[in-house]
């Protein structure tokens, strides 16, 4: 083989060596870069990323085994950031959007391109030629506008049947093109690229808020669930109760001790209670295959969960928030990821404003061009003498001005627009911070209410109980005593899980869940932010 096609051969078999595999490995390794760099921007620490889904997870195992498995709420939390479709949708959503911004990068890096043709014709049996022609190209666009090709041509020439030699000629060629008017600028030549690494970062920071945002709600859900086995208990209890009063008040009626009235009424009332254990039973399972769904589990499978949680929760106990509403609302648009983004996506329309106000301009284009043709006999070598030369200007008057006007009276009415958005964003974000700072208020109330409730009731229970052994009260004020003391234990219960879903509630309003590098889990315990520890 001639040492002159070398070159060529070495990029096609560079080019054969990138396999499908190699490609999304090449792939992966841009997109991973981009995304440490942009982590540490935004959250200000570097963390790993992968896109693919874990291969050996809990779902797949409970797909091919039906024993029971026992998740507390941190393995919970691991399962969904192993199973749950959303978080494996929002994480290719970021991986896509570091991916484009490759294609972007590339538009003004050094662009290379090759290949090559043969081909043989002739007339008859009188003549034939064989031809070989290789080309290789690169192309770079730069941040000012610049945009440079070069590309070098060789052909060879054989005649066939005189048994001719090969007889090769080359061309280098080279253009520039530089914008003077429309075009012009590194603001608006950079443009794409820039919007392209501000797209990166926005998708960084609402995969931030998603992640927050669900480990919030798959703790949500866990406490839920807890509180609703809590509750049944609690009902299964109450039934059991009033089991064991209507056979002592049967017993009692059948030796003449109680009326028809309080065997009636004790009946009645285990009746309802049984009822009310069939509804709680019924709300557990449907609450409970509602989070298998949101953990990514089949709900078919059978879990179980930690039901101390809700003794954790009382244990932690109920605190008022020291913030007041100002310094909550002001924290929160400080920090917030959505809110910066939406303020950025400000800058955005301006900068297209901009851009559409260059595009009203006249195209004038300054380009230059050589070429140069190989040295007779060789076609390696190129004969500089004989160079051609060119320059000149290009001008484009865009004489249908409507595209253009439209364009740029758009963009306007977007900049108003993304205004607008800007102050409904900071509205509505207030708006969620105060509803944040009731919900843990009414929650607070309703605890302390219902924790002084369910003491009067186990007193009243347990009096009513003593007083009507000794034939003072009737059995309606007993079983009233009982209904009391469940009422107040089902509201005491949901209070507790009200105060501690809308405390971390209110610290993601003020983006203060800061949750490990990878997964979900975070920090229960974290302390309220103020205006003093806020950075």
């Amino acid at each position: 083989m001639s040492s002159r096609r070398l070159p060529l051969c070495a990029a096609v078999c560079l080019a054969a060596c990138y396999s499908p595999e190699a490609n999304r490995e090449w792939a992966d390794r841009a997109v991973y870069g981009i995304l440490a760099k942009t982590s540490e921007q935004v959250t200000g620490e570097t963390r790993e990323f992968v896109v693919e889904r874990a291969v050996d997870t809990l779902r797949r195992r409970l797909m091919t085994s039906r024993a029971p498995v026992s998740l507390t709420l941190a393995q919970a939390l691991d399962v969904a950031a192993e199973n749950s479709r959303e978080f494996q949708r929002q994480k290719e959503q970021l991986y896509l959007a570091a991916l484009a911004l490759t294609t972007t990068m590339n538009d003004f890096r050094v662009r290379f391109g090759g290949g090559g043709t043969a081909a043989v014709d002739g007339e008859g049996d009188v003549a034939a030629d064989v031809s070989l022609s290789d080309d290789l190209s690169a192309a770079a666009d730069s941040v000012a506008g610049t945009r440079i090709v070069a590309n070098f041509v060789q052909t060879f020439l054989r005649s066939v049947v005189n048994g001719g030699q090969f007889d090769g000629s080359s061309i280098l060629n080279l253009t520039v093109t530089q914008p003077l008017l429309r075009g012009a600028g590194r603001h608006i030549a950079r443009e794409p690229l820039t919007q392209a690494e501000r797209d990166v970062i926005y998708a960084m920071r609402d995969f931030e808020r998603f992640r927050a945002q669900f480990a919030i709600d798959v703790v949500a859900d866990y406490w839920n669930v807890v509180q609703q086995v809590a509750d049944l208990a609690n009902v299964e209890a109450n039934y059991a109760s009033l089991v064991q009063s209507r056979v002592q008040i049967e017993e009692l009626y059948n030796a003449g001790r109680r009326t028809i009235v309080d065997l009636g009424r004790s009946k009645q009332d285990e009746y309802s209670a049984d009822a009310q254990r069939v509804s709680a039973r019924n709300r557990l399972e449907t609450a409970l295959d509602q989070f298998k769904l949101t953990l990514g589990l089949p709900v078919t499978s059978q879990i179980e969960l930690d039901p101390t949680e809700l003794s954790r929760l009382v244990e932690r106990g109920v605190a008022r928030v020291a913030l007041s509403e100002d310094d909550a609302v002001r924290l929160a648009l400080r920090r917030r990821y959505d809110y910066r983004t939406t303020v950025d996506e400000v800058e955005d329309v301006g900068r297209r404003v901009l851009i559409a106000e260059n595009a009203l301009n006249l195209g004038l284009d300054f380009t230059a061009a050589i070429s140069v043709p190989s040295s007779e006999g060789s076609s390696l070598d190129l004969d500089w003498s004989k160079i051609n030369w060119s320059a000149g200007i290009d001008l484009n008057l865009f004489l249908d001005r409507i595209p253009l006007r439209n364009a740029y009276r758009n963009q306007l009415i977007t900049f108003d627009r993304t205004l607008r958005a800007r102050e409904q964003a900071e509205d509505q974000l207030s708006a969620n911070v105060r509803r944040s700072l009731r919900n843990i208020q009414a929650a607070l109330d309703s605890f302390e209410i219902q924790s002084v409730a369910v003491d009067l009731a186990e007193q009243r229970v347990e009096a009513t109980t003593d007083l009507y052994a000794a034939g003072r009260v009737q059995a309606f004020e007993k079983l009233n005593a009982q209904n009391s003391l469940l009422r107040a234990q089902l509201d005491r219960n949901a209070a507790i899980v009200d105060y501690a879903i809308a405390r971390l509630q209110l610290m993601n309003d003020l983006e203060a869940v800061r949750l490990q590098p990878q997964g979900l889990r975070f920090d229960l315990t974290l302390p309220m932010p103020t205006t003093e520890t806020a950075e």
